[in-house]
């Protein structure tokens, strides 16, 4: 994991879950949501739960904004690319329009501290087959000014998945790596089912559904 990883990917595809999950799992200091386009189910949601685990949240500087979808960023946010022991997860907003933000960086981006990382749900419409994922990347990649380097399998159903469901995406998404060159950094499983789990691509990582209600 480099110092920096940047997290996107099209709405349902569980990315912010995934950004607090690996934030918490690697331990790093700051978790950045630069999510300023979707104000349901955003990392920022968590400021207690990762204050307790030693992770600053940054996200708006406007005070009680939690539901709200206003551009601002809190100053905060530029501070790992000035300190170089800073280890971050930016979690960026969903599609295109939310990767825009990453351009304000541009100037301070280096690639051998950085990763973006596209995270994909092969059970979303927009990105169900290699051709959707590989269209999802190129428009992320002209959107933000950055290239994705490596690619997330977090196909799932919620509670309902299976090793089956993930065994399923994991091939689409092979088909997107042979095509491209990019590997799957990491496949996400919720936490229920890995003993149920033989081997999958990249490292796994343990998911505890933080953002979603029991219910849903």
């Amino acid at each position: 994991m480099k110092r920096m990883t940047f997290i996107t990917g099209h709405y349902g595809s569980g990315k912010s879950e995934f950004s607090v999950n690996l934030a918490l799992t690697k331990k790093i200091h700051m978790l950045i949501d630069l999510d300023i386009v979707n104000p349901y189910f955003r990392s920022r949601e968590l400021e207690k739960l990762l204050s307790e685990n030693n992770i600053q949240l940054v996200a708006s500087s406007v005070k009680d904004s939690l539901g709200s979808d206003l551009p601002y960023i809190a100053k905060e946010a530029f501070i790992p690319f000035h300190k170089n022991y800073v280890t971050s997860v930016f979690d960026l907003g969903g599609d295109p329009v939310g990767a825009r933000v990453l351009r304000q960086f541009s100037e301070f981006y280096d690639e051998r501290e950085a990763d973006l990382l596209l995270c994909i749900n092969v059970y979303r419409e927009k990105t169900a087959d290699p051709e959707g994922i590989i269209s999802t990347i190129r428009e992320i990649e002209e959107s933000s000014g950055q290239k994705i380097t490596g690619l997330i399998n977090n196909s799932n159903f919620l509670r309902d998945t299976t090793y089956e469901d993930l065994l399923y995406g994991e091939k689409v998404i092979k088909k997107v790596t042979e095509s491209t060159g990019l590997e799957i950094m990491y496949t996400g499983v919720y936490e229920d089912i890995i003993k149920l789990c033989g081997p999958l691509a990249g490292e796994i990582l343990a998911l505890k559904l933080y953002l979603r209600k029991k219910w849903l």
